[in-house]
């Protein structure tokens, strides 16, 4: 049965009888949040942040921001708003937690000399929702390197 038919209907049942439906696993909560960045849907997004999600430590962050809004600022200015588009190379799943390995290509990165770059998203998801989240940049990647370089970030970043 096709999940997009199915989740709808099993929402319907459980509310007929006065329980939840079951929590979406870590895996299908990170294929949510990467369909909701490529269609730019910052709505969808939002709604997989749960309200007590860590803080993302994204310099964009400004104190009055609660963490749920500091993340999907975060999301929406590194991946969202300059059309990122993620491909998957490899994931694993670790209890509540998805790894997944990726090659990220971005107009922002090709305008930086840069064709693509590589990280890993580290995604905690707790009841159906992002708990914690964090891209880990591959500074091993030359392209990944010198991209962060330009923003100040990494091993290749010039030091005042």
């Amino acid at each position: 049965m096709n999940n997009r038919l199915f989740a709808p209907l099993l929402a319907a049942l459980c509310a007929a009888c006065g329980t939840s439906p079951p929590a979406a696993p870590p895996s299908a909560v990170f294929d949510r949040y990467v369909a909701a960045v490529h269609a730019a849907d910052m709505v969808a997004v939002r709604a997989l942040i749960a309200p007590g999600v860590e803080r993302s430590d994204f310099p964009g962050c400004r104190p009055e921001m609660d963490n749920p809004t500091c993340l999907a600022h975060y999301i929406e200015a590194t991946v969202v708003k300059p059309r990122a588009r993620l491909t998957e190379v490899r994931r694993r799943v670790e209890g509540d937690t998805v790894l997944s390995d990726l090659e990220v290509r971005s107009p922002l990165y090709e305008a930086a000399g840069a064709p693509r770059i590589l990280g890993r998203d580290i995604v905690r998801v707790r009841d159906g929702r992002i708990t914690a989240f964090r891209f880990v940049p591959d500074f091993a990647d030359e392209p990944t390197a010198n991209f962060f370089a330009t923003l100040g970030i990494g091993p290749r970043a010039r030091r005042p």
